[in-house]
């Protein structure tokens, strides 16, 4: 009976832990609402995954969600009410590696107001993939009493990036130059600046979707570079020269 018992108590514990994909961090129980750890920002420049994925490697990591009982929206002067936020089960995080996906804890990915709970990414990154920066974003429904309201995060609401590096098979290099993932401009979608983390360029200049250079010769202080006001929203691509002379490139979308 004992051991018949003791079957069953594990049987129990096991099917919990399986239904558990992860475990919120309870350090964020009294923090300011949001997800954790909270996307790469010109005030918050180390933030965001700090852990890097491998091809054919097994990869996990949590955010921690905490959900407060109103919610900011623009153009509304003030909070409103909160009844939850959600993602869908699938399909709701773009930008992801082939092979890493997610799940939610809880299973329905419906966190309540006033609770937390969290989202683990995870699977193994295949060789489809070419190593390098992902830049995951989550789709998220906000039930309000206004009705639901679908918000990308990070996005227009919360601003800032989460930058997934992607190494190769032998956990080393993320491209053919290793400093590259020191050296992104971001957001990639900006409202009028954005902020490279190295902060070593000596020379930038502002490409038109053709090519041409539209705006140049110039530099960034702290590393911010603010785009003139009167170049119309769409595709550019910022060229910089970095401290050891190597020319990049990379597109950004102006969408103020």
């Amino acid at each position: 009976m004992k051991q018949l018992y003791s079957f069953f108590l594990l049987s129990i514990l096991f099917q919990c832990a399986q239904a558990q994909a992860c475990l919120p961090d309870s350090v964020v129980r009294d923090s300011a609402v949001g997800v954790y750890p909270k996307p790469v920002t010109l005030t918050n420049p180390n933030g965001g995954i700090k852990t890097p994925a491998c091809i054919d490697k097994p990869y996990e990591f949590v955010f921690t969600v905490k959900i407060s009982d109103t919610v900011s929206v623009p153009g509304i002067p003030i909070p409103i009410n909160l009844n939850n936020a959600s993602i869908a089960t699938t399909g709701a995080i773009a930008g992801l590696p082939v092979g890493i996906t997610y799940a939610c804890n809880p299973p329905n990915c419906l966190f309540d107001k006033n609770t937390i709970g969290c989202l683990i990414l995870n699977g193994t990154a295949t060789d489809a993939n070419t190593p390098g920066i992902f830049r995951p974003v989550i789709t998220l429904t906000l039930s309000t009493v206004l009705g639901p309201i679908e918000v990308m995060y990070p996005g227009q609401f919360f601003p800032g990036e989460y930058l997934l590096t992607l190494l190769d098979k032998d956990c080393t290099v993320s491209s053919k130059d290793v400093n590259t993932e020191k050296e992104l401009w971001l957001p990639t979608v900006s409202q009028g600046w954005i902020y490279n983390i190295a902060q070593s360029n000596k020379w930038i200049q502002l490409l038109d979707v053709t090519g041409r250079p539209v705006y140049g010769n110039l530099s960034s202080a702290n590393g911010v570079f603010d785009i003139p006001s009167q170049f119309s929203n769409g595709i550019y691509f910022v060229q910089w020269t970095n401290a050891s002379g190597s020319i990049s490139n990379q597109r950004i979308i102006l969408t103020r």
